[in-house]
């Protein structure tokens, strides 16, 4: 009888071993099974992370960064003034919408606004186009675009009084079709989403 117990006692201790060895197994593939997850995890958003920093990188490679200031002289007698366009940014900047307004009224050239600011004179002088051309860098370069410059000091006194009451509105993209709108005389550019032109008048030249 004493044998017996012995025996069933010692086979109850082998089976508990057995499952007690099994329960040990099953949580250790379950720990093992969890550990590659999370590591998989975290070599996923790692990746991510690179990516992201990687096309950070790109596009700041290829910024650009417009503005819209003037250039003059108010000496009586020998005013000069012309306004201008610069890429000061290290990217080329894709011209996307040009507007220009006087007194919230839009034009689409730069006769029509003359005509406004001045109705008692002819303009004249030197004009260059701006919608839909390629800006380059201005790293070690200059690419500064005169977009208007009058060819006297009496048209030239008539934009420089003209300027507060005159709005020009550039709306650039770079390579990566990130965009931004920019006004004349700010310094800062605002990021869009895209440059619209539908329903707006945009100015020629």
């Amino acid at each position: 009888m004493g044998n017996e117990e012995n025996g069933i006692g010692t086979q109850l201790r082998q089976t508990t071993a057995r499952v007690r060895f099994s329960e040990i197994g099953s949580f250790s593939a379950l720990a093992f099974s969890l550990l590659a997850l999370v590591t998989s995890v975290y070599q996923t958003r790692l990746m991510q992370s690179q990516t992201e920093l990687m096309q950070t990188q790109a596009r700041a490679s290829v910024w650009p960064y417009v503005t819209i200031g003037k250039n003059e002289d108010t000496t009586p007698g020998r005013e000069a003034f012309f306004w201008r366009v610069d890429n000061n940014g290290v990217g080329p900047a894709k011209i996307e919408s040009v507007r220009v307004l006087v007194d919230g009224q839009p034009y689409r050239n730069w006769k029509d606004v003359f005509a406004k600011i001045a109705p008692d004179q002819e303009f004249h002088g030197q004009t260059s186009s701006l919608n839909g051309i390629v800006l380059p860098p201005s790293t070690n370069r200059e690419t500064v675009v005169e977009i208007v410059k009058p060819n006297t000091p009496e048209r030239a006194k008539a934009f420089q009084t003209a300027v507060p009451r005159t709005t020009i509105e550039v709306c650039y993209c770079s390579v990566y079709d990130d965009c931004w709108l920019v006004h004349s005389l700010q310094t800062e550019n605002k990021p869009v989403p895209r440059c619209e032109t539908k329903d707006s008048v945009q100015f020629e030249q």
